[in-house]
């Protein structure tokens, strides 16, 4: 699924700022659906993860690698802007090294 066309840029700011909150608090389980969320809410830009859980990284990671999008990630003063994707393990590793920062 992709970001309806029709949206405003309010909405799609707001939609942004929708993810950027729950990410703090998505828990193994809702992960599908925090994807599914992403998929609907983010195509570019920025996107501040400060805070997030593990969780919440892996799924914007699996998604950004999935339909290739091109975003920067936003982790207090540090931005990631990834080129290319790691697929499988590597992305979980990327996740948990960024979160943890060490990376």
């Amino acid at each position: 699924m992709s970001i309806d066309p029709i949206l405003t840029e309010d909405d799609a700011e707001n939609r942004r700022i929708r993810v950027e909150s729950l990410g703090r608090i998505v828990k193994e389980l809702q992960r599908p659906h925090f994807e599914k969320l992403i998929r609907e809410s983010i195509s570019s830009g920025v996107v501040d993860i400060t805070d997030w859980t593990i969780e919440a990284v892996r799924a914007l990671l699996k998604v950004c690698a999935e339909d290739d999008l091109k975003v920067t990630l936003k982790d207090g003063t540090r931005y990631f802007m990834p080129v290319r994707y790691p697929k499988g393990p590597m992305l979980e590793s990327l996740a948990s090294a960024i979160v943890s920062g060490d990376w």
